[in-house]
């Protein structure tokens, strides 16, 4: 369900421990342009109120479920994702920092989109913070759900007691997830919402937990990219946003989401 609503006042609705995983991207409190919603408030202000929004987020959080933040860099202000972070760090265990690549040039070739900037100072950002946190730290999650074919499979084959079984072609990717935009969501998305992240980012997220269904909450639902995510591998969703465009683009998102599914 999508609700038109402040994602606190909305989430303290929910049942204690009814949710397998937040997956998410607050305002980066970074001047975005976003509809409804001023992305400036003093520094503390922002913290303290990421902190309470996230400790509600822990309450409707199974015990062992994971919460995933996507949060952006910024050359102009390069602390605000760290500093999240460790504001996080009073009510969460930091169990996995994976780094969201969206463009990198490997071999002489350059692979994804990120958006260019004129600076005679800095380099253009082309990653995102991807904080993984859980209640205790010790949450197991399902690597090779999101794993990647090794280069050399033949040559590393190692065979188990049983000579019948093989270590199958696949390892872990380890914490620097190479998502790169789909390029026509984006286009579309660019409209209505100035921050978003890829479906697939969120299916990966919701993969790794290791559960082949659940309910996933985020809290500032945005164009409904974790939404899309969740039909897409068979989960049930639960998202807030406070602005009304946003919430009719997800709906009609979604609606196609669901009859081509």
């Amino acid at each position: 369900m999508l609700y038109l609503e402040d994602c606190l006042e909305g989430m303290k609705k929910l049942e204690a421990g009814s949710i397998d995983a937040i997956v998410t991207s607050p305002p980066y409190n970074l001047k975005i342009k976003y509809g409804k919603y001023d992305d400036n408030k003093p520094r503390q202000e922002y913290l303290d109120w990421l902190v309470e929004i996230f400790r509600e987020g822990k309450r409707v959080l199974k015990d062992d479920g994971h919460l995933f933040v996507n949060m952006g860099y910024s050359n102009v202000d390069p602390w605000v994702g760290m500093e999240v972070g460790l504001a996080l760090r009073q009510d969460w265990i930091l169990q996995n920092h994976i780094n969201w690549v969206k463009s990198i040039h490997v071999n002489g070739k350059t692979s994804g989109h990120a958006k260019p900037i004129n600076s005679k100072r800095f380099l253009s950002p082309t990653w995102e913070h991807l904080f993984h946190f859980t209640k205790d730290g010790s949450v197991d999650v399902d690597r090779l759900s999101v794993g990647v074919p090794y280069e050399y499979y033949k040559e590393n084959l190692r065979h188990s007691k049983s000579l019948n079984d093989t270590k199958p072609n696949l390892r872990d990717k380890g914490n620097c997830w190479f998502i790169p935009y789909e390029t026509l969501w984006m286009k579309r998305e660019d409209k209505k919402h100035p921050a978003i992240f890829p479906v697939k980012l969120v299916e990966d997220c919701l993969k790794l937990t290791g559960k082949q269904s659940g309910i996933v909450l985020d809290p500032f639902m945005g164009t409904g990219s974790t939404a899309v995510a969740a039909v897409n591998i068979g989960w049930d969703y639960i998202g807030y946003d406070i602005d009304k465009d946003y919430i009719d683009f997800a709906t009609q998102r979604l609606g196609l989401t669901q009859f081509l599914g």
